[in-house]
């Protein structure tokens, strides 16, 4: 069966009839563009001088300020052309030469002979002046560009310059003068520029010799984007981009003078490349590698400026609407005393907001030296007392890595938290000047070299694990000599601040050096202005509680705190000399200011130690009165030594007495009521020979006590002692003696004329 033929469809008769018009368009353009291109060849190419000043008309129009042509010629290289212009020159608005270029080649194709442009423009060898005025405006050959005053002209210049496809400066040279800061003029010689513009994209690439003073070569290049919906093809401020820059010498003494830098570089010599990232036409961040030498740089004019030694690495920074942000990478550089900084990385970033949110903060970084960063915290604008405080720390060590973020306004964040890791910490203790009111020293700052520790804090308190090896500890106003010296020592540390009030809580503190070892337990708050007798928060009530395995029985005296009158301080340093303390137990409860708590309902003041082959020079040789006999001490020395609140004791002791190498203590009791006012009081029990103890009293005090009646006298065998001292250390010449001998069977003589009693007995 034969189907009827169909007729097209209505879409598909349209198509049909949309193809052959579109396709008839086409050769038609085709058609024109071939004719125009063969009657720019064949007509308009060798007569191209006959258009020269139509040219020269149209060029004015474009660039918006008078053309002059000394001459054109123009030659055929394939399918585009290619023009000569020889001796062209830009008048300014009074008619003088404004700019003159020698040589001028310019290539044209289809699409730029459209746009009334050029495919290229090669400029040869020209001269340029250059100048920016006090007012911010910029000036080329005389020509303003840019700038309050700058009018139709100059938008139209630019827009026709950032519409050629390209752009060729080669060997030129550029006067460069910047009257706005006042500097001499700069000189760029062997200039070559590239300009290659497409619809939205602009790359620019310069390259200059600059003058020997300055350096060596100079190398600029620029990447940009334009609006998709931009009109204005030549307003650079609606621009993103990114700008390059490389110098392989320079000396940025002098190139501070011309641009701003963000720093006072009075010297620094070396390589230098810097990106710079641009938005809207602004700034918006910038890299920098550095490889310099003798840098000398400052951010605040009326400091010092500080030297730097070879410094390399990366430095980086942005700015955003909300805030900025910096950072360093694998930056090192030597300090002005030869302390390299070890190439640690830094990023700070700030965002401050327009919705009401505070201002926050980060920070992150890791291998910093601080004695570097407190040398840099010198260039910055700090008031006074930041830089003193700073001074007076002298920080030293490394931040082997640390994060902290804050926010709020105000000199003091209102909230922030950071953690870390210090190593070879050390910090500079600071002696108070204020004086005592009760006439004392008070505390200071404490210091502390040698330490290492990990950190984690917030404003409301924090925690913290502390080492320390081959270091020390430093407390001024507390120990007459506040360096102690340590071996090692570890523990953990907590705080708490609630407002004005601090707490501070030291738990399994161990220690040890060359005079002792041992173990404490530390709390310590601030005191109640209302209830201290001192009347103020500081400087603090105090419990602390810990033992000693071993310490130095000869340096007891340089760990007794300076609320100790010092004469009682010496006492203890003379009297109580070589041997060993163990089983030491301590304990210190109350109020710093009212130690050694004489009253005992103000606190607690005690140490106990065990003491082991001490020598107790209980009246020491150099408090005793001229001519006067000297008290043995007490050598080989065991029992038991407390301090306690004001007083010293020495309890149930044993042991021997120098010179007499027969007799031996069996008990003995010494102490020291008060310290303040130094009396010691011994009473002693002893055996041993008789001719020893007759020696004894021609040798001691009690010789001239007994009006020497005993200078002569003799005995034999042992007998036992009893001795009551009483001896006023500031005046030992007003000292009282008690003392008796227990005969049992000795044979005693008074004088060689005197008789003698055998086998006597009786006290």
């Amino acid at each position: 069966m034969n189907l009827p033929p169909q007729s097209p469809s209505r879409l598909l008769r349209l198509t049909a009839f949309a193809a052959r018009w579109l396709l008839g368009l086409l050769l038609a353009a085709s058609l024109l563009l071939t004719a125009s291109w063969g009657l720019l060849h064949g007509w308009i190419v060798p007569r191209i001088e006959e258009f020269r000043p139509a040219i020269e008309t149209q060029a004015s129009r474009l660039l918006g300020v008078p053309v002059r042509i000394g001459a054109i010629s123009a030659q055929t290289l394939g399918l585009v052309p290619s023009f000569e212009l020889k001796d062209v020159v830009l008048l300014d608005a009074r008619g003088d030469v404004a700019l003159r270029l020698p040589r001028v080649l310019a290539a044209l194709s289809p699409r730029s002979a459209a746009q009334l442009g050029f495919e290229q423009l090669y400029i040869d060898s020209p001269e340029l002046d250059v100048r920016r005025d006090r007012g911010g405006a910029v000036f080329v050959a005389g020509l303003q560009l840019g700038g309050e005053d700058a009018g139709a002209d100059d938008t139209r210049l630019r827009r026709w310059f950032f519409s050629q496809t390209e752009f060729v400066i080669r060997n030129g040279r550029i006067r460069w003068t910047d009257d706005l800061r006042d500097a001499e003029p700069l000189v760029l010689d062997h200039l070559n520029l590239l300009v290659r513009n497409s619809v939205r994209r602009h790359a620019m690439r310069l390259d200059a010799a600059l003058p020997p003073a300055w350096g060596s070569q100079l190398s600029i290049s620029g990447l940009f984007r334009q609006p998709l919906l931009s009109v204005n093809t030549g307003d650079w401020r609606d621009w993103d981009g990114q700008i390059f820059a490389s110098f392989s010498r320079v000396d940025l003494s002098r190139l501070r003078r011309y641009a701003d830098l963000g720093l006072d570089i009075r010297e620094g010599n070396g390589a230098l490349r810097a990106w710079a990232d641009l938005r809207r036409g602004q700034l918006t961040g910038a890299t920098a590698d550095l490889a310099l030498s003798e840098v000398s740089l400052s951010l605040d004019p009326k400091r010092e400026a500080l030297t730097l030694h070879g410094i390399t690495g990366r430095l980086n920074g942005s700015r955003r609407p909300d805030g900025f942000s910096f950072a360093t990478r694998s930056l090192q550089f030597v300090m002005p005393d030869g302390r390299p900084w070890p190439g640690g990385n830094v990023a700070v970033s700030w965002t401050d907001d327009s919705s009401g949110r505070p201002p926050k903060g980060e920070l992150r970084g890791d291998q910093l030296d601080l004695a570097a960063l407190a040398q840099m915290a010198s260039l910055l604008p700090l008031d006074a007392a930041a830089h003193a405080a700073i001074s007076a720390l002298a920080p030293q060590g490394l931040v082997e890595e640390v994060e902290g973020h804050w926010s709020g306004a105000g000199p003091w964040p209102a909230k922030f938290d950071a953690r870390g890791k210090l190593s070879g910490l050390q910090v500079a203790a600071q002696r108070l000047s204020a004086a005592d009111p009760k006439g004392g020293v008070r505390p200071g700052r404490p210091g502390v070299s040698g330490a290492s520790l990990s950190f984690d804090l917030t404003q409301a308190g924090g925690k913290a694990s502390i080492t320390l090896a081959s270091g020390t500890l430093v407390f001024p106003g507390v120990f007459n000599d506040p360096v102690i010296a340590l071996d090692r020592l570890s523990a953990e540390l907590l705080w708490q601040v609630q407002g004005e009030k601090l707490a501070v809580q030291l738990n399994r503190l161990k220690f040890a050096n060359s005079a002792a070892e041992g173990e404490a337990q530390i709390s310590w708050r601030t005191s109640d202005p209302v209830r201290s007798s001192g009347g103020a928060r500081f400087p603090g009530v105090l419990d602390l509680q810990g033992s000693l395995s071993r310490a130095d029985a000869a340096q007891i005296h340089r760990y007794l705190p300076l609320v100790l009158p010092v004469s009682a301080r010496d006492y203890v340093g003379e009297s109580v000399q070589q041997g060993r303390a163990s089983s030491v137990k301590f304990r210190v409860k109350g109020d710093i200011y009212d130690m050694p708590f004489r009253d005992p309902r103000q606190g607690d003041f005690m140490v106990a130690a065990q003491l082991e082959n001490v020598n107790f020079d209980f009246a020491p040789r150099a408090r005793k009165p001229d001519g006067a006999g000297e008290w043995p001490a007490l050598t080989q020395l065991s029992g038991e030594l407390v301090f306690e609140r004001v007083g010293m004791q020495v309890r149930n002791a044993s042991g021997r007495v120098e010179g007499l190498p027969g007799a031996q203590i069996v008990r003995a009791d010494a102490q020291v009521p008060d310290l303040s006012n130094t009396v010691v009081q011994v009473n002693a029990d002893a055996r041993g020979p008789l001719s020893e103890v007759l020696g004894l009293v021609a040798a001691s005090p009690l010789r001239e006590w007994t009006a020497r009646a005993l200078d002569r006298a003799s005995g034999t065998g042992s007998a036992d002692y009893r001795l009551r001292l009483n001896l006023p250390i500031r005046d030992l010449a007003a000292s009282r003696v008690q003392g008796a001998v227990i005969l049992a069977g000795n044979d005693v003589q008074i004088g060689p004329e005197s008789p003698l009693f055998s086998r006597a007995r009786g006290q």
